[in-house]
């Protein structure tokens, strides 16, 4: 597949993503030559993980991992918690 040169219209767009109980932020966002993912714990917004990717598509799966991971992590804890009711 070639690869042209031209970038698309939403590369340097900032996605956002929050988990389930609004509790944590992941952002993908543009750096210098790679792609940053940042997982924020809100409400102050304080900085959990950081993980930078040479490729857009990566960074936008590892973000949607992060997302995938925090709200099972939630569940996770109902589950045991009703296991010691």
């Amino acid at each position: 597949m070639a690869v042209s040169g031209r970038r698309r219209f939403d590369d340097d767009r900032i996605v956002r993503y929050e988990t389930a109980e609004k509790n944590f932020e992941v952002e993908v966002a543009r750096t210098l030559s790679k792609w940053c993912v940042t997982v924020y714990h809100l409400p102050d917004r304080a900085i959990v993980a950081q993980d930078f990717f040479p490729e857009r598509w990566k960074a936008l799966a590892r973000a949607q991992d992060f997302v995938r991971l925090l709200n099972q992590r939630k569940r996770e804890g109902e589950a045991a918690h009703q296991d010691y009711d």
